[in-house]
């Protein structure tokens, strides 16, 4: 009976050794996180779970950002640029002939050069881009290249002259738009400073003339005017003020006749008047040479080359809108082209320089308007390029690039060469070739290298040939003369 406690006692023990392990194994084990060979961070506790919230709607997307050309400008992209560097190189070839030298003003000028009293007139004045700089000067974009000319001579009194000067730039003016009319436009156009013979006026005409033709231009009319014959017009019909009277006569073929008569009664004039203002503006020439300026202006005409007599013509109705001008005056219009009105004008200007602060300088002008021809032109397939096709140079890995660079190299003494990369595949780049209508593609591998050869394809037939790198020049150009008779 002794031993039996003692039983009990381990028998209790181990019980409670039983029971303690049988705790152990149901405990629920502590949640553990798995770790790597890199020990990677231990994921975050998960969230506790919340009752779920509303739909939120979504935030608008961020609008699209677009930014354009401001109302009037355009860009112009390398084919367009082409046509209008072939249209200005042609116009250029004329002033040259004629001994006549390029210059350049700044875009802008100071407000109160542009705005100066009796220069430009208050319909120009109005449309001046003007503007305030960081040292409170008040300028102005320029609205035509005669202004800052004029600047020039004044400033520069001991300059030898006759001067013949030319320009083909832009300029700018705040105007409505429309058909050939932009806020930024080009000219171009020459003035002859210092002479006042009729001989200047008529040269003045003829280069112009030449321009045109020299473009394909030959169904237009230069309607020539005379100050000269407005002002007496306005002395016999004791008109008040002349200038203001011009610019509104300057809007017939703008605007409706009948809206030129009602502007005119607004003006001040009589019925009368604006009658007998119709009736002289349509006179024939016969029954105004008792007008002054009339004969100088048919002897201007007698002066021009005979061919080009019959492109010249008397109009009376003809008033250039700038206040500067003192005697002829003319614009150009195109048969077909009515539309754009004219596509180039000018006169003489005999007291501008003055104004400005120079000695009294006799000048004739005229700009052709670029942007108002070139739809013309390209409408009669009239723009000539002259540009050579390029050569397309390909590369097929970048292990080649640098035998591809020194054969670009050595065929540009000859063509325009473009190089293509190797970061597109040969296929990809024959077509960039085919869409950039190259004449030839040199294709640069390694395994033509190894025997100093290159594989060259006609973009045209697609022949290819393998020719040696040392004479590639000179086997394109054999290839390109046999071209030419088949």
């Amino acid at each position: 009976m002794k031993k039996n406690p003692k039983k009990s006692k381990k028998s209790s023990k181990a019980e409670k050794k039983k029971t303690h392990v049988h705790k152990i194994v149901k405990q629920k084990p502590k949640p553990i996180h798995k770790t790597t060979k890199s020990h990677a961070k231990p994921k975050p506790a998960a969230k506790p779970k919340t009752a779920k919230k509303a739909m939120q709607p979504k935030a608008p997307a961020a609008p699209k950002v677009e930014f354009f050309a401001p109302k009037g400008t355009r860009d112009f992209l390398p084919g367009e640029m082409e046509k209008r560097n072939a249209v200005f190189e042609s116009i250029r070839q004329v002033f040259q002939k004629y001994g006549y030298g390029e210059v350049q003003t700044p875009a802008f000028e100071s407000l109160e050069l542009l705005t100066h009293k009796g220069s430009l007139g208050d319909e120009a004045i109005k449309d001046i881009y003007r503007f305030t700089d960081k040292s409170e000067r008040h300028l102005g974009l320029r609205f035509d290249p005669t202004t800052p000319i004029a600047r020039i001579i004044a400033n520069s009194p001991d300059l030898t002259k006759p001067l013949r000067w030319y320009y083909i730039t832009n300029m700018w003016r705040y105007e409505d738009t429309g058909a050939g009319r932009y806020r930024e436009f080009w000219q171009a156009g020459i003035e002859l400073i210092g002479p006042s013979s009729q001989a200047a006026d008529a040269e003045a005409l003829q280069i112009l003339m030449e321009s045109l033709l020299a473009l394909g231009i030959d169904n237009f009319v230069i309607k020539i005017n005379s100050r000269l014959v407005l002002d007496e017009m306005a002395r016999k019909l004791k008109i008040p003020e002349p200038e203001k009277i011009f610019r509104i006569i300057d809007k017939l073929g703008k605007k409706e006749e009948k809206e030129v008569r009602e502007e005119l009664k607004a003006a001040g004039l009589s019925p009368k008047q604006i009658s007998e203002v119709f009736r002289l503006i349509r006179s024939d020439v016969s029954k105004m040479r008792n007008f002054p300026g009339v004969r100088e202006m048919e002897n201007i005409i007698k002066l021009t080359d005979e061919k080009y007599r019959k492109m010249v013509k008397i109009d009376f109705s003809i008033v250039r809108g700038l206040d500067y001008y003192t005697g002829m005056v003319f614009e150009t219009f195109i048969q077909g082209g009515e539309s754009l009105r004219s596509i180039a004008s000018g006169g003489r200007y005999d007291s501008l320089i003055e104004r400005y602060g120079g000695k009294p300088t006799p000048a004739v002008g005229f700009g052709i308007g670029i942007d108002r021809i070139i739809p013309i032109l390209e409408e009669r397939g009239l723009i000539k390029t002259h540009r050579k096709k390029a050569i397309m140079v390909i590369p097929v890995s970048e292990e080649v690039s640098g035998e591809a660079i020194k054969i670009t190299a050595s065929l540009r003494t000859s063509w325009p060469v473009i190089m293509c990369f190797a970061d597109k595949n040969l296929s990809k780049n024959l077509e960039y070739a085919s869409k950039k209508n190259a004449s030839f593609a040199v294709i640069v591998g390694p395994t033509d290298l190894k025997e100093s050869m290159v594989t060259v394809r006609d973009m045209n037939s697609g022949e290819e040939r393998k020719l040696l790198t040392k004479d590639i020049t000179d086997e394109i150009k054999k290839w390109e003369r046999t071209k030419l008779f088949y």
